[in-house]
């Protein structure tokens, strides 16, 4: 069914995509069915070698550190699958942090995981029985939380408890006014020394342009616009989230992963407050930044 959900997003130009999500979000339709045939998908971790990458990536970046670790995941999305990674990673703590409860509670797709998991050489091999009934059993299994209150979640967490922070195409998703909060709580659960790595997606989430530029902020962040119909990026540019977190007190190091070579769309396009922006902050489409924590 997901299959049917990007076949009709090919299809559709990026105005049409905002039409139809305005409508499709106002109806009673339980967020779940909305991810079945991917209208309203929350990301890919359902699949078992894509969550083992994006964990590894992140992983490597924060040097591999050895068992015992503590990591928060921010925005896993619709799998819990890093506890499990995690866990068999040789994590002692694990945390996943989001805005909902968008994560898939089928417990085959964590058996999928398992299974593949059992087939590797990890620092922790998963034992016979480690399968459970529920999320919440296969959580307890790995010493896991999942939250999902967002910015107020990282209450919960410690100072400095934590050696590794980590999201994929998440940041750009964080609530424009809460952005600075939510790098602020990366530093302050991080201990000394602790790495935060992110893959940020600039791209417009409509089209995979730069079409969330064409609005003012005023109707862009309008709570009755994107942030309620499932199309919201915070728009920050390279540059501006680079600047939060040296002001969050992070050493920053930023990898460009993705760039157009020319702009996806005509400048004079764009509302004026980023008409006027360099091409470093208008022609990345995607990079990893990394983040140590003096």
């Amino acid at each position: 069914m997901a299959g049917l959900g990007a076949g009709l997003r090919a299809c559709v130009p990026w105005w049409a995509r905002i039409a139809g999500k305005l409508v499709l979000s106002r109806l009673p339709v339980p967020d779940r069915v909305w991810q079945r045939i991917g209208i309203f998908s929350p990301g890919t971790m359902l699949d078992p070698d894509y969550a083992l990458a994006v964990f590894e990536r992140h992983f490597e970046a924060a040097g591999r550190p050895p068992p015992g670790f503590a990591f928060l995941e921010l925005g896993p999305g619709d799998s819990l699958a890093s506890a499990v990674i995690g866990h068999a990673y040789g994590a002692a703590r694990g945390w996943l942090v989001d805005s909902g409860a968008y994560a898939s509670r089928d417990m085959a797709v964590y058996g999928k995981l398992i299974a593949k998991l059992r087939g590797m050489e990890t620092p922790v091999p998963l034992p016979d029985g480690f399968e459970a009934t529920d999320v919440e059993g296969l959580l307890a299994r790995c010493n896991a939380t999942f939250l999902e209150d967002g910015l107020a979640s990282f209450k919960a967490v410690p100072d400095r408890a934590l050696d590794m922070v980590f999201s994929e195409a998440v940041l750009e998703h964080v609530p424009r006014d809460e952005f600075a909060a939510i790098v602020g709580e990366i530093h302050r659960v991080l201990k000394p020394g602790g790495i935060a790595s992110h893959v940020v997606d600039y791209r417009d989430h409509l089209g995979g342009g730069l079409n969330n530029l064409r609005f003012s902020q005023s109707l862009w962040e309008a709570p009755w616009f994107a942030r309620r119909s499932g199309f919201y990026t915070n728009r920050l540019r390279p540059s501006e989230m680079a600047k939060a977190f040296r002001e969050a007190g992070f050493e920053v190091s930023v990898t460009v992963r993705a760039r157009w070579p020319e702009l996806p769309l005509r400048r004079a396009a764009l509302v004026l407050a980023f008409r006027g922006l360099g091409d470093g902050d208008l022609l990345t489409a995607e990079t990893f930044v990394r983040l140590v924590k003096p």
